[in-house]
């Protein structure tokens, strides 16, 4: 079962109580939760497991005993993996009698029969239990050393599945990644006896899929642990497999599905009839109805458990006496708070670290409950500080963890793929074969038809295998642009109220707050936009659009924008054109500027003194094409011939102090290179180490008449900023998402619009139907109704024709801003959405709409 005994969960735990309040939800949704694609991969999860098959399951861990004597009887690799089994089982479950009686039992024939490895093994399983209910702070790195490599290899895959566990739980899930692809692969290769091994890896490696956003790549694994189980697991690992359902449901936000299968999870427990495991019940109860916001229905939960609470002596209980105060502070009930936050407070550091910032806020929740109203805000107001620092400090050390992790993933996929296609060719050949020899032995043809039939049955098993793999492969692949747009809606509350506060009054020191708050937001945002050039790139999604325009102006107006950062830093930045003026091109100015802010960055970022240039040359060929050249040089640290060779790679830097020192994941110069080949160039590298590098592209482009060029568009900051058009006008605002709808009402509180808000396509109908509205910003992805078909709904209706409707979705792909225009949009802006972007699009439609307006008034006098 996961144990998520770690302060992480104490602050997850507490923080979701931080805007309490009642909610109506009950179990009378769950047939909705059911009809939802992941509620239904859920309850197919569960009937994997075989949870409702057992009409009169084991009680009082009979089954674990019965398969522990049994074990007792075997020798060598059968008794120790038995032994195993049943010493996991009540580790895991943390049933204390149970397994120490069992690890004095397992230690005294280890001794008796001068057992090594299972003497290993009780010894591995003992501290493994302690480092579980004690923090994850029982192993020590040499315990990790000798149990890995030097207690050999049975023992080895034993410690390597507590040690992904260990990693995941630390956050370290790369680590954790890549080191269950290696005990995989191991496991397999050992067969049946490894099978319960392989299992348990299976769903402990779903836990780190899980942390880092890959739901669906955590169920397949849940899945696959539920088949190698086979109906052959412990009554109490099926309950333990519940537990993680439900567990998983609540961290996917499927709070109806997480409610069904915790009560099935209350029935089995009580059915199986060991106390130890109503703690974990109470426990996940209350967690659920944290999640729901209902502190009333978290009392309830833990309120068997008073005795227990009243004298925690396990880190469970510690995090459920933390539950039990917030849920009491947010009642009202301060005393009663009060004295669980001293119990909190007391509890022997042993189980759990005293956590200072959760304290604070129950402590902060008490003085509102005793109407010390300002204490309580001023409390409140530090923990959100503190939490939005403590919140930047992990996104900045987990982005770089979970693209690592995921490419691990990627990698193990690939892995299975290539096999998977290495048997279906060998078994391929082998059907052939074996068509041969049967017309060669005509003794043996009835033989060896059947045997080429079984041939020809397996290679079809191979292919849909093969197919199977591959599109895991794909969905791998699509899973980072995926991730990359779910993260923009938190991303564009953050930068949203980031640029609210800018534009407001602020001190010298709230501004530096702001300006960091608002430049730690845009570097997550280049790192999510590179994942999602990466990912289409891969997936074959990313197109090149060509259009005309002045290269030289491109490039020139590009670097100018670097010269702050080049002052900032003492570094000379130039710009200089090194041939004759080339005129109108045709090239995609998008990924042209790019590429060069990649080098141009690159080359800042690794220079502290000296000069960066910019060469561009443009020389035309014979056959009317024109040769692109673009040249960065810099005086930075330079690089040796081993570093420049893997230069290219993604996810790859010069050397791990390069990381160190200047950041950055090493998907910069992947893509670049990727680019530019797809624009028809090259990319060089040339650099010596200590003295600097250049870095050249070359490629050939279409030139273009000269009354072709388009008239320049105004650059930010030269256009009209009063946005008159928008004064006072009525917006509806259509979006699921309420961060979203929060950060357009800061946007607009300047100009006094009078907002409507809609949580989908449907209720804004129903809106438009009922009162005048000016304008229209309209998500895209929604439930019930998208706003792609809202909108072509809405242009059905003679009222809403010339309706102004601005399409804010964070796909940006060209096809997918002319599916928005197709609609029926006027204009897109894409999230996180920047303020000046969002105004200027309003401004223009609504300015388009009353020149209209008049222009048809005119007419009809």
């Amino acid at each position: 079962m996961r144990r998520l005994l770690t302060s992480i969960l104490m602050i997850g735990t507490l923080a979701a109580g931080a805007a309490w309040g009642q909610t109506g939800a009950s179990l009378a949704k769950s047939s909705q939760a059911a009809a939802s694609p992941l509620g239904q991969r859920l309850e197919q999860l569960s009937e994997e497991i075989g949870a409702h098959e057992a009409a009169n399951p084991p009680r009082d861990n009979a089954d674990i005993e019965r398969a522990g004597r049994q074990a007792l009887h075997e020798h060598g690799q059968a008794r120790l993996f038995g032994l195993w089994r049943v010493l996991y089982a009540y580790k895991s479950n943390q049933i204390p009698d149970r397994f120490d009686a069992w690890a004095r039992e397992a230690g005294a024939v280890a001794r008796r029969d001068h057992d090594t490895a299972l003497a290993t093994l009780v010894e591995l399983e003992t501290i493994a239990y302690r480092h579980e209910t004690r923090g994850y702070r029982a192993f020590t790195d040499a315990d990790w050393v000798r149990f890995l490599t030097r207690s050999g290899p049975d023992i080895r895959v034993m410690a390597g599945i507590e040690r992904v566990r260990h990693l995941g739980q630390m956050g370290r899930w790369a680590q954790a990644a890549r080191l269950a692809a290696d005990l995989t692969g191991d496991l397999e290769r050992r067969g049946r006896v490894a099978q319960p091994l392989l299992a348990e890896l299976h769903q402990v490696h779903s836990y780190t899929l899980s942390d880092i956003g890959d739901r669906e790549g955590a169920l397949e694994h849940m899945a696959q642990a539920a088949r190698l189980d086979e109906r052959d697991a412990f009554q109490v690992r099926k309950i333990e497999r519940i537990y993680d359902i439900a567990y998983t449901a609540a961290a996917l936000g499927e709070l109806d599905a997480a409610e069904r299968f915790a009560a099935l999870h209350h029935r089995m427990v009580a059915a199986y009839g060991d106390r130890n495991l109503l703690t974990w019940d109470r426990f996940l109860c209350a967690r659920i109805a944290a999640r729901r916001e209902a502190p009333a229905r978290v009392l309830a939960c833990l309120e068997p458990a008073a005795a227990d609470l009243a004298h925690p002596d396990r880190r469970l209980q510690v995090l459920m006496l933390g539950q039990r105060a917030l849920a009491k502070a947010q009642l009202g009930r301060a005393a009663e708070a009060r004295e669980d936050l001293l119990r909190l407070r007391a509890a022997p550091l042993a189980l759990a670290p005293r956590d200072p910032h959760a304290e604070a806020l129950i402590d902060a929740y008490i003085d509102q409950a005793e109407g010390r109203g300002q204490d309580a805000f001023r409390k409140l107001d530090a923990w959100r500080r503190i939490d939005g620092v403590e919140e930047d400090r992990a996104h900045s050390r987990s982005v770089t963890e979970m693209s690592s992790a995921l490419d691990s993933e990627l990698r193990a996929k690939r892995d299975e793929s290539r096999r998977l296609t290495e048997e279906v060719r060998l078994s391929r050949s082998l059907a052939r074969a074996s068509a041969v020899i049967a017309l060669l032995l005509a003794a043996l043809v009835a033989g060896g038809v059947a045997w080429a039939v079984h041939q020809r049955r397996a290679s079809g098993r191979f292919k849909d295998a093969q197919e199977h793999a591959e599109a895991a492969n794909k969905a791998k692949s699509a899973f980072l642009a995926v991730m990359s747009h779910e993260l923009r809606t938190p991303l564009n509350g953050m930068l949203g109220v980031g640029q609210a506060l800018r534009g407001g009054e602020l001190t010298a020191e709230q501004r530096e707050q702001v300006d960091l708050f608002m430049d730690s937001g845009d570097t997550l945002l280049v790192l999510l936009n590179d994942i999602l050039d990466l990912s289409k790139i891969e997936a074959g999604k990313l197109e090149i659009a060509p259009t005309v325009g002045d290269i030289v102006q491109t490039c020139a107006r590009l670097v100018g924008g670097y010269q702050p950062t080049a002052l900032e830093k003492g570094v000379g930045l130039t710009f200089k054109l090194e041939s004759q003026a080339p005129g109108p091109l045709m090239f995609d100015g998008v990924r042209v500027r790019q590429c060069l802010t990649n080098l141009v960055s690159n080359a800042l970022k690794f220079t502290t003194h000296g000069k960066v240039e910019v060469g561009l040359a443009c020389y035309p060929e014979d056959d009317g094409r024109v040769r692109v050249r673009l040249r960065v040089a810099d005086t930075g640290i330079g690089m040796n011939a081993v570093t420049v060779a893997k230069l290219f790679r993604p996810f790859t830097q010069a050397d791990a102090s390069t990381t160190r020192n200047f950041g950055g994941t090493g998907l910069g110069l992947n893509i670049t290179r990727r680019l530019v080949e797809m624009m028809r160039g090259e990319i060089r590298v040339e650099s010596e180490e200590g003295l600097g590098s250049v870095f050249t592209i070359e490629m050939l482009v279409d030139a273009a008449e000269p009354s072709e060029l388009p008239v320049r568009e105004v650059e930010a900051g030269e256009e009209e900023t009063g946005f008159v058009a928008l004064q006072g006008r009525r917006v509806l605002v259509v979006d699921d998402h309420p961060v979203n709808r929060r950060v357009i009402r800061l946007f607009l509180a300047p100009f006094e619009c009078d907002l409507v808000e809609a949580e989908n396509g449907q209720q804004a109908l129903d809106i438009l139907d009922a009162q005048p509205i000016d304008i229209v910003l309209m998500d895209v992805n929604m439930p019930v109704m998208d706003g792609l078909e809202a909108t072509r709904r809405l242009r059905l209706d003679p009222r809403f024709a010339r309706l102004p409707v601005v399409a804010l979705t964070a796909d940006v792909m060209s096809a997918q801003i002319k599916t928005c225009l197709d609609a029926g949009c006027d204009a897109h802006v894409a999230k996180p959405i920047d303020l000046r972007n969002l105004l200027s699009a309003m401004d223009r439609c609504l300015a388009r709409t009353t020149a209209r307006e008049l222009a048809a008034a005119l007419g009809a006098l």
